[in-house]
C-alpha cells in the first residue's frame, strides 16, 4: 500500500471510532440521568479497573499499556460529561462566596517599612494603612483575631520559586487570596557609609533574595546571611555599623535605613518578579477575577496525579502554577496548590470543582483574583 491508501485506511478507522465514541456518550447521559436518580457514583475505581484488566488481558505488554491509557481516557471523558450533565439535573454542589469586597481599612504586611512587601501593600490597598509585623505567621494572626482587614504575603519568584510558608499557612489559618500584585524586584548590595565593596565579607537578606543573587554571592566570595525580610537585613546593617556587612534589599529600604549603595540590580534574572498576594478571610468572587487556586491530595493509585492534571485540560483549564507540600500528617503524602484559568461564576469551573469534590479526598478552594496588576 501507498502511504496515501494507508492514510485514507487510518481516516476510515477513526470515522468509525468516532460513531462508537458518540454512541458510548449517549449511553453515559443516561448513566448519569439513571445515578441522579439513585444517589450513585459516578466514578467506581474498582469497576473501571476491572474492565480495563478484562479487555487487557491477552494484549502484548506494548499494546497493553497504551490500550489501557486509552481506556483510561476515554472513561475520563465520559465521567466529565456526566458530572456537567449532573450538575444541569440539579446535582447538590454550591461554591460559597460573597460578591461585594469587604471595607479593606487596615493592612499588615511581614517585615519593615521600605520592604517590597510594603509596596506591594499600597499598590493593593492604596486607601487603607498598613503595618509591619514580624513573620508570616503574625500577618494570619492579625487578620484571624480582627487587627487588619487583609494581609500582604509574597506568594511565588520567578527566580526562587515558591515562598513554601506562606502555602503552609494558608491551609493552616483557612484564608483566602483576594488580590495579586506583581512587582519586578531589582535588588542592590547596600552598606553602611563608609563601607567599600572590597571590605564586604558577609551578606544579609531574606533567603528568597539571596536565592535570587546566588551568582552575584558567588562572584564575590561573600557568606550569606538569612534574615526575615530584605528591609529588616538593611535595618540590621545600619545598626551594626560593621563595614564588613553588606544587605541585599530594594533601593527604597537602603534609602530609609541611609545605607549607601554599593551595587545595583544584582540578580542574576533581570525579569526578576515576585507575584504578592492579598488574604482575607472570606473568599471573594467579582468578575473580572480569572485564576482560582485550590488545594487538593490525591487518591493512593498508580498514576493517580497524571489522572488529576488531565481532567483540569478535558475542561479546557490551563495551569499556571503547581506546587506539592507534604501534608503534614502522613509520611510521603502530599498536598498540590494548583493555580489555573478560569471564574467561580463559570458553569464549566463549577462542574470541575464539583468532579475533583467527588473524585479526590481532600479539595478546597483556597482563592479567586485577578491576574493583572
Amino acid at each position: 500500500m501507498t502511504l496515501n491508501e494507508l492514510r485514507m485506511n487510518i481516516d476510515e478507522i477513526d470515522l468509525k471510532i468516532k460513531e462508537l465514541f458518540l454512541q458510548r456518550m449517549k449511553v453515559a447521559e443516561e448513566v448519569a440521568l439513571s445515578k441522579s436518580k439513585t444517589g450513585d457514583k459516578i466514578l467506581k475505581p474498582e469497576r473501571e479497573e476491572e474492565i480495563i484488566a478484562l479487555l487487557t488481558a491477552h494484549m502484548d505488554g506494548a499494546w497493553k499499556l497504551s490500550y489501557s491509557s486509552f481506556l483510561k481516557k476515554v472513561m475520563e471523558v465520559s465521567r466529565t460529561f456526566q458530572y456537567r450533565k449532573m450538575l444541569d439535573l440539579g446535582a447538590a454542589f454550591q461554591v460559597d462566596f460573597r460578591e461585594d469586597s469587604p471595607i479593606i481599612e487596615r493592612v499588615c504586611y511581614q517585615g519593615l517599612q521600605g520592604s517590597y512587601s510594603e509596596l506591594a501593600s499600597g499598590n493593593i490597598f492604596p486607601e487603607a494603612s498598613s503595618s509591619p509585623v514580624d513573620t508570616f505567621e503574625d500577618v494570619f494572626l492579625c487578620i484571624r483575631s480582627g487587627e487588619a482587614q487583609a494581609g500582604i504575603l509574597p506568594l511565588e519568584n520567578t527566580t526562587a520559586g515558591g515562598v513554601y510558608e506562606v502555602y503552609d499557612l494558608l491551609q493552616k489559618y483557612d484564608l483566602y487570596i483576594n488580590s495579586c500584585n506583581i512587582i519586578k524586584v531589582d535588588h542592590c548590595l547596600a552598606a553602611v557609609r563608609e563601607a567599600r565593596l572590597a571590605v564586604i565579607k558577609e551578606v544579609y537578606s531574606h533567603p528568597q533574595a539571596i536565592a535570587q543573587c546566588a551568582e552575584f554571592l558567588k562572584l564575590h566570595g561573600f557568606t550569606a546571611k538569612e534574615s526575615s525580610n530584605t528591609a529588616v537585613a538593611a535595618k540590621d546593617v545600619a545598626e551594626a555599623g560593621d563595614k564588613s556587612k553588606g544587605a541585599i534589599c530594594s533601593k527604597e529600604a537602603a534609602e530609609r535605613y541611609d545605607l549607601n549603595i554599593l551595587l545595583e540590580g544584582i540578580n542574576h534574572n533581570k525579569e526578576n518578579a515576585t507575584k504578592f498576594v492579598a488574604v482575607s478571610q472570606q473568599l471573594i468572587v467579582k468578575e473580572s477575577h480569572d485564576r482560582i487556586a485550590i488545594v487538593f491530595a490525591c487518591p493512593h493509585r498508580s498514576g493517580s496525579l497524571a489522572g488529576v492534571l488531565g481532567i483540569f485540560g478535558d475542561y479546557g483549564v490551563n495551569l499556571t502554577e503547581i506546587h506539592s507540600r507534604p501534608d503534614g500528617k502522613n509520611p510521603w503524602e502530599y498536598l498540590f496548590y494548583v493555580d489555573f484559568t478560569g471564574n467561580l461564576k463559570d458553569e464549566r469551573i463549577r462542574a470541575l470543582l464539583y468532579q475533583l469534590s467527588e473524585e479526590l479526598p481532600f479539595v478546597k478552594i483556597i482563592g479567586s483574583y485577578e491576574s493583572k496588576n
